[in-house]
C-alpha cells in the first residue's frame, strides 16, 4: 500500500478483505500497524520466502481436487495467507469455511524469529508441510472426539485425521503427513510392532489416564517410554499407531465411507475390525 494515500487505501483493502475486518479496527491502530518496524520485518521476511504463492497455491489445488473427489458435496472452502504477527501461534486457522494460512510461521527452521522456540516444534515451521498442516487443521476442526476417554480413542480421533489428510496428500511421504522429521518416522516404520506390543503388554490401550496422552499423543520431543532409547522416538507415537490402526480398519473394511469413518464412536468396534497386526 502507498503510504501516502493510506486512508484511502485503507478504504480498499477493507472491501477487498471484509473478514479480515469483521472487528471494526479503529483506522488509527491500522496505520500504526501499517508503520510497525517488527511488522515490517516480519513482513519483508515472509516476502523474501513467499514473494510469489503459485507454487504453494499449485499444491493447495491439487490437494483440494482430491477434496471435492471425496466430498463432492461439501461447501467451497476459501483459503487466504497472511501475516499474523504471531498473535495467534495456530499456523492454520479454521473459521468456518474459511482458512488461513499464516505464512510467517512457515519461514523455515533457521530463521532467526523462532530462535527462543524448541526444536521440536521450530523444526515443522517449514513450506512442505503446509499443505497438510492445512488438512489436519480442517480435520480436526470437524472429525468429532469419540466420546471414551481411552488412550485407544485419542490414538483413533488423530488416526483418522492423519488417514484424511493422507488421501488428500496421496503422493506425500508418511513424514510430511506426520509432520516429523525423516530420521524420526523412520524409527516409528521400524519399532511400529515392537510400539503395539508395549501398548498391549503395559495395558494402556484402555487407560483413561492423562499421562499416558501425555506420553503418546500430545506435541513433545520425543514419546515417554521410560527407556534409554526415548530420545531417538518421536513424540505422538500414539498418533502415528492410530493412524496405522485407521489404514488397517478401512482396507480391511472397503465398504465403509469416509463419512462412516468421521462419526463412527466405537474406539473397540474400530479396533477389533481393524485387524491391525504390525509386522515384526
Amino acid at each position: 500500500m502507498d503510504s501516502t494515500h493510506l486512508t484511502t487505501e485503507l478504504i480498499e483493502l477493507k472491501n477487498d478483505f471484509p473478514a479480515f475486518f469483521e472487528m471494526r479496527q479503529d483506522d488509527q491502530l491500522l496505520k500504526s500497524r501499517f508503520f510497525d518496524p517488527q511488522i515490517r520485518e516480519l513482513y519483508a521476511a515472509v516476502d523474501s520466502v513467499y514473494g510469489s504463492t503459485n507454487a504453494l497455491d499449485s499444491k493447495l489445488r491439487r490437494a483440494f481436487n482430491y477434496f471435492y473427489h471425496y466430498f463432492p458435496n461439501h461447501d467451497s472452502l476459501k483459503v487466504y495467507t497472511w501475516v499474523s504477527n504471531f498473535e495467534n501461534l495456530e499456523p492454520i486457522i479454521i473459521s468456518e469455511n474459511t482458512l488461513l494460512i499464516a505464512l510467517d510461521l512457515y519461514l523455515g527452521e533457521k530463521s532467526h524469529f523462532y530462535k527462543t522456540a524448541p526444536e521440536y516444534i521450530k523444526q515443522s515451521f517449514n513450506k512442505k508441510y503446509i499443505v497438510s498442516h492445512v488438512f489436519h487443521a480442517y480435520f480436526t476442526s470437524n472429525i468429532p472426539l469419540l466420546k471414551n476417554n481411552s488412550l485407544l480413542a485419542s490414538m483413533l480421533h488423530y488416526g483418522k485425521i492423519h488417514y484424511l489428510s493422507s488421501l488428500m496428500l496421496p503422493a506425500s511421504k508418511p513424514q510430511i503427513i506426520m509432520s516429523y522429521p525423516s530420521s524420526k518416522m523412520e524409527w516409528c516404520i521400524a519399532n511400529e510392532a515392537n510400539v503395539w506390543a508395549y501398548f498391549i503388554e503395559n495395558k494402556l490401550l484402555f487407560s483413561s489416564s492423562h499421562q499416558n496422552k501425555q506420553r503418546f499423543i500430545e506435541d513433545a520431543p520425543f514419546s515417554k517410554f521410560y527407556t534409554n532409547f526415548d530420545g531417538d522416538t518421536p513424540g505422538r507415537i500414539g498418533q502415528f499407531i492410530g493412524w496405522k490402526i485407521v489404514e488397517s480398519y478401512m482396507s480391511s473394511n472397503p465398504e465403509i465411507s469416509l463419512t462412516e469413518l468421521i462419526v463412527e464412536q466405537d474406539a473397540q468396534k474400530i479396533l477389533r475390525k481393524s485387524h491391525y497386526k504390525p509386522k515384526h
